[in-house]
């Protein structure tokens, strides 16, 4: 299980990673399906982490502010079903001044993490910012899970509870995980979650009289 991994200012991001893609972020490849997951949320909250964490298996010790998108890439096996699912993953900066080009990032996205910092109660606020950005511009069929990221913090340090951030996803219907990149508490099974929400999309899209399911490359 390997990981690539490149970055983007933005320049290119409508152009680059999502060829192929057909509505619901997925394309057959000779290796499996393929499928883009997005990452969004304030900076500082620890989304390259957690992407580094579940493709690398490593935490990095010191903290760079992600400009524009960064891409990785890493392959998940769903026991359920049998299937493996090449995931495109895209880890977005979350400065205020990239939020304007965010779209470019989440388009043809069958599937997004949106990570707050359990310390932070400002990162949880933004977490329903970007809900509603997924479900006003974003694909119509996008998978979405709530990832309260940092959650090895001390009790007495967090500022958003488990509880709360349950009620609000089961509000939304949206998945929800309590997550650590330093421990990678969760990390996995987050993204395996993700997976299979999105390789159930995939599959009800192939039984639909339409026929809309996943091209061949």
């Amino acid at each position: 299980m390997g990981c690539a991994q490149s970055t983007d200012s933005g320049q290119t991001a409508g152009a680059r990673g999502t060829g192929g893609l057909n509505v619901t972020g997925s394309r057959a490849s000779p290796s499996g399906i393929e499928s883009k997951i997005v990452l969004l949320g304030d900076s500082g909250v620890g989304k390259s982490s957690m992407a580094l964490r579940f493709c690398q298996g490593r935490f990095p010790p010191f903290h760079e502010v992600t400009i524009g998108a960064a891409f990785l890439q890493q392959i998940v096996r769903l026991p359920s079903s049998n299937t493996q699912l090449k995931l495109h993953i895209w880890d977005t900066g979350g400065q205020e001044r990239f939020r304007a080009m965010a779209p470019l990032y989440y388009r043809d996205a069958a599937g997004a993490v949106v990570v707050y910092d359990v310390g932070s109660r400002e990162s949880f606020e933004s977490v329903k910012f970007w809900v509603s950005e997924l479900r006003s511009k974003g694909p119509p069929d996008v998978r979405i899970a709530v990832a309260g990221n940092k959650a090895d913090l001390p009790e007495s340090d967090q500022a958003v509870s488990a509880q709360e951030a349950e009620e609000f996803c089961q509000e939304n219907g949206l998945l929800c995980f309590r997550t650590s990149a330093m421990t990678g508490a969760n990390i996995g099974k987050l993204f395996e979650a993700l997976a299979e929400e999105v390789d159930n999309v995939i599959k009800s899209k192939q039984r639909s009289p339409s026929g809309s399911g996943v091209p061949a490359m």
